[in-house]
This record gives C-alpha cells, sequence and structure tokens, in this order.
C-alpha cells in the first residue's frame, strides 16, 4: 500500500487521531493545562467524526 492509495476513510482516521495527539504533546509541553489542550483538540476531532459518521458515512 502506498501513500496514494489512502482512503477517505484512512484520512478520515488521521483527521480524528492527529488534533488529540497534538493537543496531548501541547498539553504535556507547555505550561496550557492538559484538560484545556485535549478539550482544544477534540473540538476539530468531533467535527471530523461527525462528517465521517454522518455526513460521509462508510456505507456510500
Amino acid at each position: 500500500m502506498s501513500v496514494t492509495d489512502i482512503s477517505r476513510h484512512d484520512a478520515s482516521l488521521v483527521g480524528i487521531a492527529l488534533p488529540l495527539a497534538l493537543g496531548a504533546l501541547v498539553g504535556a509541553l507547555s505550561p496550557v493545562g492538559m484538560a484545556m489542550a485535549l478539550g482544544a483538540g477534540s473540538v476539530p476531532a468531533s467535527g471530523t467524526l461527525g462528517y465521517a459518521l454522518f455526513y460521509r458515512p462508510p456505507g456510500e
């Protein structure tokens, strides 16, 4: 599997995990609280999850 074979579903999974991972990294490496950083990271992750589940579900 090459990079060009990444499906929309794979990109959705990355779009969910990446903001949360970045939020955890910011929370661990900066004076911003972990809860605040993860809360901020969960906003785009939740948007991606909603898009993947309701706007463009896997059955399409």
